[in-house]
């Protein structure tokens, strides 16, 4: 053959100087890809501080924040996001703040503060205590307390990237509940500015003794659950831009976005999941109904709610790095009906599912699409193998959490709580490590990969308590446990120190 006719392949080799300009435009989770697939570019990345970065925060499913570079340069970024890693892996706390909660106060924790509510008989004291963050420059020393005297209220949510502080009181209206909403800036405690009016108030059309209200606060919607007795449920969707609202009868529900909202219902028998477009809260549609399993027909059904940022616009401009939105789980819980008076200390099964599967609905789907679908993209765990007193799970980003009160009070000794503190991480690139065996379903497209932590928490974390309830948050845990001697003891758990460097 002609040596003409012979075919030639030639390999270039891409210069350090023109692979490195091309990784700059990578983002975290394709930069992770390629250093997967290429020897090369992994060692160029572990050799630059601002491709270790991105790489690390593509481990854990986080994104850069809206500080500068030039006000934190990516080695002290990658020093605080080691640190912040290590320590949620192994729950490891950097620092242990406590607050005492007196009896028959009200508490929980929403937009970065622990709040109190203390009821005086027509009028209410409203505690808020930040919670420390190392990711945006607020340490347990430079943490903000407010405190307002104001009406009577029995519900709260705080939304600190808006300013947005909301508030519930219920009264009797010809023998219906009625409910007043407060639309108020946090930080003055007067009208919001964006609000249409300081309050709000509507009739529930229900003469049922009201158990319980909670608020939920996605951008300019605001969702209100009542729980009334006999376990009906009412949902107000409300724009408190514009008041537009509307009601739902939903077993729960949880936000997906200010577009998107998920709702649990029963047709004919069969639980389901029903996907409603919001985002005109005076017309909301149902798109899509996702049939759950029909073993769960006589189990009471609910949410988890999610509490790390819904999107890229739902964060603190102080943020060093804070969870990619696109990499959120969604946590459903079955449990079996229990005459205890702790209804949730019987888990039965935990179902998590990558959020974003719900967020672009494809319109070649049916409207109803299956149980042994969808089941393909989810996973099922079963609480078989813990005791009862099991309290969660609670979920931030990529990660589930839940509580396990080994012994009853009356079994503890001295010497120990009896109590661990354990993790589920759902991380997309994380290092695996060894899951428990109690999966009843692992769906084939599921793209989740489960690794488990957990750990006993020191007696004088807690006091020796049972924790009663749990809340979390991009850098805090905070344990609330059982009253002793009038009050209840609040436990914040802060993750993440920084070094010295990384003040900024």
């Amino acid at each position: 053959m002609s040596p003409r006719r012979l075919t030639y392949v030639r390999r270039f080799k891409i210069s350090d100087d023109v692979l490195i300009s091309i990784l700059e435009y990578l983002d975290p989770p394709s930069l992770w890809r390629a250093c997967k697939a290429f020897k090369r570019i992994y060692q160029l990345t572990m050799s630059y501080q601002s491709f270790r970065y991105k790489y690390e925060l593509a481990t854990l499913g986080m994104k850069d924040g809206p500080v500068t570079h030039a006000r934190v340069p990516p080695l002290s970024r990658l020093q605080f996001l080691t640190a912040y890693r290590k320590d949620w892996s192994r729950l490891v706390w950097a620092h242990e703040t406590r607050a005492q909660i007196p009896h028959g106060a009200r508490a929980g924790a929403s937009g970065g503060f622990l709040q109190q509510i203390r009821d005086h008989g027509g009028s209410a004291t409203l505690d808020l205590m930040e919670l420390p963050s190392g990711r945006t420059s607020r340490p347990p020393a430079a943490t903000r307390h407010l405190r307002y005297i104001t009406s009577a209220i029995e519900s709260i949510a705080v939304d600190q990237v808006q300013a947005l502080v909301v508030t519930s009181h219920a009264f009797s209206h010809q023998g219906q509940v009625g409910i007043q909403l407060h639309f108020r800036d946090l930080w003055s405690f007067n009208k919001h500015p964006h609000a249409r009016a300081l309050s709000y108030e509507f009739s529930t059309q229900v003469s049922s003794r009201l158990h319980r209200v909670d608020i939920t606060i996605c951008g300019s919607k605001v969702a209100v659950t009542h729980e009334f007795s006999g376990g009906r449920m009412k949902h107000l969707i409300i724009n408190w831009y514009t008041l537009d609202a509307r009601w739902l009868d939903d077993e729960d529900i949880q936000f997906l976005d200010e577009t998107y909202l998920l709702g649990i219902n029963r047709k004919t028998g069969i639980p389901v999941l029903c996907l409603y477009n919001i985002s005109k809260a005076s017309t909301i549609a149902i798109l899509r109904e996702f049939e759950l399993p029909q073993t769960w027909d006589r189990s009471i059904i609910e949410f988890s709610p999610n509490n790390s940022p819904k999107s890229d616009y739902s964060l603190s401009p102080n943020a060093l790095f804070y969870p990619a939105p696109e990499t959120r789980i969604l946590a459903i819980k079955a449990r079996n009906p229990s005459s205890d008076a702790r209804p949730d200390y019987t888990p039965r099964n935990w179902l998590f599912i990558k959020e974003s599967y719900f967020r672009h609905p494809s319109r070649r789907d049916p409207f109803r699409i299956s149980w042994k679908q969808w089941s393909q993209y989810c996973l099922v765990k079963e609480m078989v193998n813990y005791p009862p007193c099991i309290r969660g799970p609670y979920v931030m980003g990529t990660k589930a959490f839940f509580v396990e009160n080994m012994q009853p009070r009356a079994h503890r000794s001295s010497h120990g709580t009896g109590s661990r503190l354990h993790v589920i991480d759902f991380s997309p690139f994380a290092d695996r490590s060894d899951a428990s065996t109690n999966w009843a379903i692992i769906g084939l497209k599921a793209g989740l990969v489960p690794s488990e932590y957990a750990k006993t928490i020191p007696p004088a974390t807690v006091d020796g308590l049972a924790v009663e309830d749990m809340c979390v948050t991009e850098d805090n845990i905070v344990l609330i446990t059982e009253p002793r001697h009038g009050y209840r003891l609040a436990s914040i758990l802060t993750f993440g120190a920084p070094p010295v460097s990384v003040r900024y």
